[in-house]
């Protein structure tokens, strides 16, 4: 935990950052350093191979050739999880970037979703031929909302499509002298991670997970404490009558109650590297022992006046009323080609008077990091359900994704009436 004990200040910087590529030039320091906030598997498969790969392909636009950057943590040969990351020419964090990677070593620092330090490394730079030093001519361009939206999904083309070349190309971020111990244990007694009712005052982790439903559960009471106040957020409720849990969580306000499920895996280095088939085929029954569950638990929800429920320890009545009922299945991840499948499971909870979605977990923690109120988290929920019957499926990182460039519009647009630059 190297850089959030020397640097204490960049933790509230840190928290802010939904996730990503975040450098940043430490006040010792002359050169750039990288913070990488993403998924645990993205810092267990980078851990388990000692390196990361960078890959900015040649991008034709109307005009000239621009690049982007493609940063890639190899679970899989074929399909690494990656990061896409848009570059533009007028805006100061793409030209660190660019400087960053044009350097011999750099130190690069790791966390998770919940700004847990987990590694950190002197890293070293191995260009095999990049566009930054390449002889064709790169512009970056300008940014604008649909520009980014554009480079992200020619990013996405190129690198399903890429070639063995391509891949010798990249950037080879080699991990040389580690800067922390490889085998941290975190033990948070923070109010923000620990204020739902159902839990205990504290919680552990660690980056490899043998028990997924003890971390998964607190992860994600986590992420809806940024929407809700902690006393209608309930995790593993129970049936009074046989103590039998309903659901994960249940959030229960004046005219909403949330019926949330999920389903995960280990986070091992076995498990990362399952064949990708394996891993759809257990995104499926996920799906499929969620939405059940969430099915299951409104019927009983319904049929009782006054349901009792065990919390914590404590005895619980809930009265449903008018409230609108939505179901909210959560897994460890989904597949961008496999949308038809994921808007049929959303099908089967479309008897509840709130209809209900399905989400990866890493989308759902962006989903509460960038509508992260109680108004603009319904709102933006409701659309999305509403959108699957009437449309078809869309991606809930193609949603927040929007909330983003909305915030950066504005932001740019605050800047200019106050006479700086965009």
């Amino acid at each position: 935990m190297r850089l959030t004990i020397l640097h204490p200040e960049m933790k509230r910087e840190i928290a802010k950052f939904a996730g990503g590529l975040m450098p940043l030039r430490l006040s010792h320091d002359e050169q750039l350093s990288l913070v990488i906030k993403t998924q645990k598997e993205a810092i267990l498969a980078a851990q388990m191979h000692g390196q990361i790969a960078f890959y900015l392909p040649a991008l034709l636009s109307s005009t000239v050739t621009t690049t982007s950057l493609i940063t890639a943590f190899f679970d899989d040969d074929d399909e690494p999880l990656t990061i896409q990351t848009p570059l533009f020419g007028d805006d100061d964090f793409s030209q660190d970037i660019i400087e960053l990677l044009k350097y011999d070593e750099a130190d690069i620092y790791f966390f998770d979703e919940k700004n847990y330090e987990w590694m950190s490394f002197r890293t070293e730079f191995k260009d095999n031929g990049s566009c930054l030093i390449g002889d064709e001519k790169i512009y970056l361009l300008g940014y604008h909302s649909q520009t980014a939206k554009s480079i992200h999904g020619a990013l996405k083309a190129w690198f399903g499509a890429r070639t063995t070349e391509d891949d010798q190309r990249a950037i080879q971020a080699v991990f040389k002298d580690s800067h922390s111990p490889s085998d941290l244990f975190v033990l948070d007694a923070t109010p923000e991670m620990n204020g739902y009712q159902g839990g205990t005052t504290f919680r552990h982790d660690s980056l490899s997970r043998t028990d997924p439903g003890y971390h998964q559960e607190r992860d994600i009471s986590a992420c809806l404490l940024r929407a809700f106040e902690p006393d209608q957020v309930m995790m593993n409720p129970r049936r009074k009558d046989n103590h039998k849990e309903i659901l994960d969580h249940l959030v229960l306000t004046k005219e909403l109650a949330i019926l949330v499920q999920a389903k995960d895996s280990p986070t091992t280095e076995a498990s990362l590297t399952r064949t990708i088939q394996r891993k759809r085929l257990a995104t499926h029954s996920q799906i499929d022992a969620a939405v059940r569950q969430i099915n299951g638990a409104a019927r009983y929800l319904q049929q009782e006046t006054a349901a009792k429920l065990v919390v914590g320890g404590q005895d619980i009545e809930i009265d449903l009323g008018d409230r609108r009922v939505i179901g909210l299945a959560i897994v460890k991840e989904l597949f961008d080609d496999e949308g038809e499948a994921y808007a049929a499971a959303c099908a089967k909870m479309a008897a509840l008077s709130g209809g209900g979605m399905v989400m990866d977990y890493n989308s759902f923690h962006a989903f509460t990091h960038r509508f992260a109120s109680h108004d603009a988290f319904v709102q933006a929920l409701e659309k999305l359900i509403a959108h699957v019957p009437r449309v078809g499926w869309i991606s809930v990182k193609d949603v927040v994704l929007d909330g983003i460039l909305d915030w950066v519009e504005t932001v740019r647009a605050d800047r200019i009436r106050d006479g700086g630059m965009p």
